[in-house]
């Protein structure tokens, strides 16, 4: 067991390390509050990176960007934290640079809290064919709090 790992138990029933610590470890908060156009027609409040997470409280939803440099395979990770009610529906829309094609996924009804597991994570693969600036749009009517992170894998080279 490493040092950190050992050290943040120890601290865990003191509250000085957060649930989510194992989540966001080396990576910075974003604060996402900006106010950027897309090719949407509609208004993003920041841009993700992988070296970023976002965080908030769910019911609720948010709109932001992530670059690509070509096709690429996304990675979607949603930590789920203080579940008090699952709701019906989350809902993560990824569009291409153009806005004219958008891939999604729903969770169309299932409980989101049982998909997440023990482990609290719910992981969401998207592949998008272009470069540029995606637009992400994640809703949910659960009532949580969640830590989003992403990953991206180019792949057609």
């Amino acid at each position: 067991m490493t040092g950190r790992i050992a050290l943040c138990f120890a601290l865990l029933g003191l509250g000085a390390c957060s649930s989510d610590w194992f989540f966001t470890s080396g990576r910075d908060h974003t604060v996402c509050e900006d106010s950027i156009p897309t090719a949407c027609g509609t208004t993003a409040r920041c841009v993700l990176d992988t070296g970023h997470y976002l965080d908030g409280d769910f019911p609720s939803a948010r709109r932001f960007i992530v670059r690509t440099a070509g096709e690429s395979d996304l990675k979607f990770e949603i930590y789920l934290d203080n579940r008090r009610a699952p709701g019906t529906s989350l809902r993560l829309e990824v569009s291409e640079p153009s806005c004219n094609e958008k891939t999604f996924f729903d969770s169309s009804g299932v409980d989101i809290f049982q998909d997440a597991g023990a482990d609290g994570i719910i992981g969401i693969p998207i592949h998008t064919t272009k470069p540029g600036d995606h637009l992400v749009e994640l809703s949910s009517d659960a009532y949580c709090s969640y830590v989003l992170r992403f990953s991206v894998a180019q792949t057609g080279m």
